[in-house]
């Protein structure tokens, strides 16, 4: 990234950020969405819409986004013509957190549900209930068996898409509430206060979701705001950690040596 596209990018308070292989996509406090070209840093769309913050955004294709803003809609947009091409309106409070597969949509909210979207069409397929505060984190794992939403109740739920019943919960070891969560890979990872939690996740039959603690760790200076399971590499066989906190670090960690 080089002075001139940073100093352009600064101009807006940014809430959240996705990206694909050619664009990059941000949320901010000033209600709009912004698409941005990699390879130059150009700003090519800005997508108006939303009548308040917009804190979470994912690409469901190369020309399609969904965003979630505090004004409790969910919008999927053309970034092309940057038309908003649907607005979702089954949530009672500010939508905090998106997650997006290639058969489902999951987005978590202030309400303390989080409702499940089946793509392509958008359709609600199940509101997912019994945290009793805000969901700030979901995810769903690329095997689209499972998914998992954090929340301010110092909890983590753990989800059958099958059945859409909760099969496992995990909490916080602290007094804080759970910020993040990443689902991948066979793992589930949780940020809450300076802690971040990663598990083994097991699907049998004789034990419908059994977990494994591997790590636990305390190592950021400030609230954990975002954690993400990655593979770094097609010959990995399990992924590594990246975390994000508001002490301005961004740390990367390999748990599996």
């Amino acid at each position: 990234m080089n002075n001139k596209w940073f100093y352009r990018f600064s101009f807006y308070r940014v809430l959240c950020i996705c990206g694909n292989i050619t664009h990059l996509a941000t949320g901010s406090l000033d209600r709009t969405v912004n698409i941005w070209l990699i390879n130059d840093g150009k700003l090519c769309q800005t997508l108006s819409g939303h009548s308040k913050g917009v804190w979470s955004v994912k690409f469901l294709s190369t020309s399609l986004l969904i965003s979630g803003a505090h004004d409790a809609t969910i919008k999927i947009w053309n970034i092309n013509t940057g038309i908003c091409l649907r607005t979702l309106l089954s949530h009672n409070g500010p939508i905090w957190s998106l997650a997006c597969s290639n058969v489902f949509c999951l987005s978590g909210s202030q309400d303390r549900t989080a409702r499940l979207w089946r793509l392509p069409k958008c359709e609600l397929h199940a509101t997912l209930t019994g945290h009793t505060s805000s969901v700030f984190g979901v995810d769903l794992n690329q095997e689209q068996n499972l998914c998992a939403t954090a929340s301010a109740d110092k909890t983590v739920r753990l989800w059958s898409l099958s059945t859409t019943q909760c099969i496992k919960i995990l909490y916080a070891t602290t007094d804080d509430y759970i910020m993040s969560v990443s689902l991948q890979h066979g793992y589930i990872a949780y940020a809450f206060g300076v802690n971040i939690m990663i598990y083994k996740v097991n699907i049998t039959e004789s034990r419908p979701c059994n977990v494994q603690k591997i790590m636990e760790t305390h190592e950021h200076r400030g609230r954990i705001e975002s954690v993400q399971l990655i593979l770094l590499s097609d010959e990995d066989k399990q992924p590594s950690l990246v975390s994000a906190g508001q002490d301005g670090l961004v740390k990367y960690w390999n748990f599996n040596k």
